[in-house]
């Protein structure tokens, strides 16, 4: 192997071991944590009410449309007019 070769493979072989290194980890602060733990759980939240939401949907689709007085009699209107009282 020619010198040249064994400098270019102790370079390549190198510059592998750099990258492939992790990165020195950093502690996160406090409100860092408090914002990923409030935005994970307003995110289920509204997963949730997207199921719910849903699911209701199905329920109003399947019941049978009725009219909104279909059991009631005929409608009846009564009038009633007080006569012993003057208008100002």
């Amino acid at each position: 192997m020619t010198p040249y070769r064994m400098i270019a493979l102790v370079l390549v072989v190198v510059l592998l071991v750099t990258v492939a290194t992790p990165a020195r980890a950093e502690a996160m602060e406090v409100g860092t944590i408090i914002f990923l733990v409030g935005v994970g759980v307003a995110v289920l939240i509204v997963i949730a009410y997207l199921i719910v939401a849903n699911v209701s949907e199905r329920r109003h689709a399947e019941a049978p449309a009725r009219a909104p007085m279909a059991d009631a009699g005929p409608l009846v209107l009564v009038a009633h007019v007080n006569a012993a009282t003057e208008s100002p």
